[in-house]
């Protein structure tokens, strides 16, 4: 047998306010819709559920022996199903996996994971780097919070994306570099021996994709496929490096070395973040969108 569910609200109804009329201005229906409820409802278990007495009506054995179970199934319904979720980042334990480059972790890591153990101090951090391909899966699994960076790969239907800034990228030597002074020529870009820094990242894949379509070829010496050797690597010797501002800001802070615009235009490119529709009205998605865009869009 199968029943309305909508049709036990006015069994409840009934049964709480003793009659028919009453019952339907508590639900917001209109007396004779309520009166047909109530008659499907009878039909469908085979009693007369409620007899009247007077001015009221009093519930049959039937109706009093399922009642305590219909009120028990509606609360449970309107708490747990119908009720609109929320999330409260004080007191969520949640993993926020994040996928990130390794500049991705640089530019967005520090401010994030510091305004998240403020607002969510029992949440844990985790960061990955993931081919597309994988990380379309996993950010459809739900095993990836959210993407921030460049990703022109993520481009499928049901991916969302948020524009956050523009980057571009800025030219590393030391200081007293005998080729370089506050200006660098092309000709001295192109005759300097040149630090190639392969991560697998996209910035730098259009960087020499931008080289290759202008015709200019630089003399690389040294290889590498992180960033992590570069400071050092830049401050005792004469090799230039190519990469994104933010990180070469922050190794002017650290060695003597200094930042000199490059001699030709490089396209800027947006750092944004992505996720899944699966989970574009989730509350704990929505929060963390909000923190994300509150801390890094301009």
């Amino acid at each position: 047998m199968r029943t309305d569910l909508n049709l036990l609200r006015i069994l409840l109804a009934v049964y709480e306010t003793g009659n028919v009329t009453a019952a339907a201005k508590r639900l917001g229906i209109s007396q004779p819709a309520a009166s047909a409820a109530l008659s499907r409802l009878r039909h469908s278990l085979g009693d007369p559920l409620f007899i009247r007495s007077g001015t009221s009506m009093r519930a049959t054995p039937r109706a009093q022996a399922i009642i305590e179970h219909t009120r028990e199934v509606i609360e449970i319904i309107d708490r747990d199903i119908l009720s609109s979720p929320t999330f409260d980042p004080a007191t969520s334990d949640h993993q926020f996996t994040f996928c990130l480059s390794e500049v991705g972790e640089v530019v967005f890591l520090p401010a994030l994971f510091e305004r998240l153990r403020k607002e969510a101090p029992n949440a844990r951090v985790r960061t990955i780097s993931l081919a597309p391909d994988v990380l379309l899966e996993n950010l459809q699994e739900g095993k990836v919070d959210a993407v921030l960076g460049y990703f022109p790969d993520l481009a499928a239907p049901n991916i969302y994306q948020q524009r956050l800034f523009s980057h571009d990228l800025a030219c590393l030597v030391r200081r007293e570099h005998p080729l370089v002074g506050k200006r660098m020529s092309l000709k001295a870009f192109c005759a300097a021996e040149h630090l190639q820094v392969s991560d697998g990242s996209r910035s730098q894949e259009m960087f020499e994709s931008h080289l290759a379509k202008s015709g200019i070829r630089r003399n690389i010496v040294l290889q590498t496929s992180h960033y992590m050797s570069v400071p050092s690597i830049i401050e005792s010797s004469d090799l230039i490096v190519v990469l994104p501002r933010t990180v070469a800001n922050l190794y002017t802070h650290k060695v003597d070395v200094k930042i000199v615009e490059p001699p030709l235009e490089i396209p800027r490119y947006d750092l944004k973040q992505y996720w899944h529709a699966r989970f574009h009205k989730a509350p704990r998605s929505l929060w963390l969108r909000g923190i994300i865009s509150e801390l890094f869009s301009t």
